[in-house]
C-alpha cells in the first residue's frame, strides 16, 4: 500500500505543483505511470459498504494548465480505433496527451482523497474502479505516446 500511495502522491504533484522539480519530467512520469499500472494489475479490492461523503470537485482547467507547463512538448497524437483487429480500412482517432495525463491525475486525486478521508478499503476500491472504467486507456495511450516521442 505504501508503494501505491507514494506513486499516487508523486503523480498528483505533476498536476498540482507549479514548482515541481525533476531532473527529467518526461522520464519520471513515464516510470511513475508504469509503476501505477503495475500496482493496478496486482491490486486486490473489496467494496467498502460505508456511506462516505463524496470527494470535492476539482479544477480541471487549472490542473491542465499546470500539466501543460510541465510538459510543453506534449501534444495531440493519433491512435488506431480497434487496434486489436486487423482491418483493411484502419480508422484513426485523435487523442490529447495533456488530457490523458490530466485525467489520470484527476482520478488519482480522488483516490488520494478517499485514502486520506474515508478508508484504505474505499481508496483501493475506487483506484481499481477508476482505472478500469476510465484511466487505464489514458495511461496505456500515454505510455505509448511517450515511448514514441522519445524515438
Amino acid at each position: 500500500m505504501s508503494k501505491l500511495k507514494k506513486l499516487i502522491d508523486r503523480i498528483v504533484e505533476f498536476g498540482t505543483n507549479e514548482k515541481l522539480q525533476s531532473e527529467n519530467k518526461t522520464l519520471e512520469i513515464q516510470r511513475l505511470l508504469v509503476g501505477i499500472y503495475a500496482e493496478y494489475l496486482n491490486v486486490e479490492t473489496e467494496f467498502d459498504e460505508t456511506d462516505y461523503e463524496e470527494p470535492i470537485n476539482l479544477d480541471y482547467d487549472g490542473m491542465r494548465s499546470i500539466v501543460t507547463e510541465h510538459f510543453p512538448n506534449f501534444s495531440w497524437y493519433h491512435s488506431v480505433w480497434e487496434g486489436h483487429k486487423i482491418n483493411e480500412d484502419v480508422e484513426l482517432t485523435t487523442r490529447d496527451s495533456i488530457d490523458d495525463l490530466t485525467d489520470i491525475i484527476n482520478d488519482l486525486i480522488e483516490v488520494q482523497w478517499r485514502l486520506e478521508n474515508n478508508s484504505e478499503k474505499d481508496g483501493l476500491y475506487q483506484f481499481e474502479f477508476l482505472m478500469k472504467k476510465h484511466s487505464e486507456q489514458h495511461l496505456v495511450n500515454l505510455i505509448k505516446y511517450i515511448k514514441d516521442l522519445n524515438e
